[in-house]
């Protein structure tokens, strides 16, 4: 069967998955690979232009910031008050002062902040925190910060899908470890089913039972919505149609039922 008709029924007929546990298994592999394609690269696309985006508005910032130097882990500045400048739905704010607490950031949806012990990148409800201590051993201005964009605007048309590339091959990867864990949890739900299947055949369908919340997740990605409980969500959908799809796979037929009916035909 062509690979992306296996696509198109592992989004809805476990029945059919049942049927590709006696695959080889090069044809799960490749279909790994097409999966993590066609929902990380888009993801990592959008991600790229938003951080071009990100970083042409952050060049335009770094212009009307004051003189400043990051050392020991600490910035500091002659500013007396905080910077805040408001472009559409971003904001972005520089504070050496110290005025400017971590807390106060909750309050804008979009927002690059630059404080005085870390940077604060709010987006769209998703928080992530860089602190300066991480580089306390490198001493910054705002001199430096200038020249090394300069330098990365050569860079970035090589860096950017480079860094794609490597994500790609990192998510592919973390799929066939979560994908190995699925098939393990798999010999569980044998037992639970009472089918006869192999570990390998376990694998190959779990290769399948993947597809709905990969595909899932990745919508949610592009579109910026974060999932409650996200990591228990994927592994009840998962481990959910790897059940479902051994339901549907036939029970083995008893071997006293089998001499029995040998029997009766036999006397006939």
């Amino acid at each position: 069967m062509n690979i992306f008709k296996q696509l198109f029924y592992s989004l809805f007929s476990p029945k059919m998955m049942a049927r590709f546990r006696f695959q080889k298994l090069g044809k799960p592999i490749l279909y790994v690979f097409l999966l993590m394609f066609l929902t990380s690269v888009p993801v990592g696309i959008i991600t790229a232009i938003s951080f071009t985006n990100a970083y042409d508005e952050l060049k335009t910032y770094m212009t009307e910031v004051p003189d400043f130097t990051l050392q020991d882990g600490t910035l500091t500045s002659d500013q007396d008050k905080p910077l805040v400048r408001e472009e559409g739905e971003g904001t972005f704010i520089f504070d050496a002062t110290g005025e400017t607490k971590p807390d106060d950031v909750e309050a804008y949806d979009s927002v690059i902040a630059f404080l005085e012990d870390r940077i604060i990148i709010n987006e769209n409800g998703a928080r992530q925190e860089f602190d300066y201590s991480n580089f306390s051993t490198m001493t910054f201005t705002k001199h430096d910060v200038m020249e090394l964009s300069k330098n990365l605007d050569s860079l970035l048309p090589i860096f950017i899908p480079l860094l794609i590339f490597v994500v790609y091959l990192l998510q592919t990867g973390l799929k066939f470890i979560g994908i190995t864990v699925l098939a393990t949890i798999g010999l569980l739900l044998r037992s639970m089913t009472k089918r006869k299947v192999s570990y390998k055949q376990l694998w190959v369908l779990s290769v399948y039972a993947v597809t709905i919340p990969t595909i899932f997740f990745a919508i949610m990605a592009l579109i910026r919505t974060t999932v409650p409980f996200g990591f228990l969500v994927y592994w009840f959908v998962a481990i959910t149609l790897l059940y479902l799809t051994l339901k549907e796979i036939p029970l083995p037929k008893s071997r006293g039922v089998s001499n029995e009916r040998h029997h009766e035909e036999s006397n006939k």
